[in-house]
């Protein structure tokens, strides 16, 4: 695939908080150019501080305040914690654990391909796991999420997997979290939030950030095709 797509695009991946890993809130969907890679919202309320007014100049008679429903008494309403508000919680998909078919590719999860790397660092051979040197040049089936940052929301003909929803490519991210897709030629494929079941031969082939010199990516799916889920 050309290089100047990979280069507009990480580009705009420096743009992204650099704030965590896959274990933080995803900054893998920032992008003006397409909607983002959608996770579930906290349902708590935010947590607020009632102001205390001054006391006016004349204040109301008593027996014209109107009481609040269901006060607390003072001492118990002061002892009350505030609500805690819960971390949001990334996806992950689903593994596809359906029956292999005789000609099917090897079907792996992000797990195969994990080397315990921390996020912003710089990859070097010896981290490579023999788990992943079984399975490099082979044809392999791998679900995860499209980045949320790609250069068209229709089109694409290339991308980023990750591995969940809270993962990010670039500052921040873990570079075994995800790998490049490239679609075999002639076949596209549009933005979605869905996970998505990627098949494609997998290379390793380091990707280095424009800026900071750190490992963004490790893996590349090349003549990659998006197959449909068989749930």
């Amino acid at each position: 695939m050309a290089g100047w797509k990979w280069t507009l695009l990480t580009a705009g991946c420096l743009l992204v908080a650099t704030a965590g890993g896959c274990g933080y809130p995803s900054a893998a969907g920032s992008s003006a150019q397409a909607p983002a890679v959608s996770g579930p919202a906290s349902n708590a309320a935010p947590i607020t501080t009632n102001a205390v007014s001054k006391p006016e100049a004349t204040a109301p008679a008593a027996a014209d305040v109107e009481p609040a429903s269901n006060p607390l008494p003072a001492a118990e309403s002061a002892s009350q914690p505030p609500a805690a508000v819960e971390p949001p919680v990334g996806r992950r998909p689903s593994a596809d654990r359906t029956p292999k078919r005789p000609g099917d590719a090897e079907k792996i999860t992000f797990e195969d391909l994990n080397l315990g790397m921390p996020a912003d660092v710089v990859y070097r051979e010896f981290m490579l796991s023999d788990r992943v040197k079984e399975l490099e040049g082979n044809r392999v089936s791998l679900v995860g999420y499209m980045h949320g940052a790609p250069l068209s929301s229709k089109k694409i003909d290339s991308f980023v997997l990750l591995k969940n929803t809270q993962c990010k490519f670039g500052p921040g991210g873990q570079a075994d979290h995800l790998t490049r897709v490239f679609l075999r030629e002639g076949n596209q494929t549009n933005y979605t939030n869905e996970d998505l079941t990627i098949e494609g031969t997998l290379r390793v082939e380091p990707f280095t950030g424009p800026d900071d010199g750190n490992t963004w990516a490790i893996y590349r799916l090349d003549d990659s095709v998006v197959k449909a889920r068989r749930r």
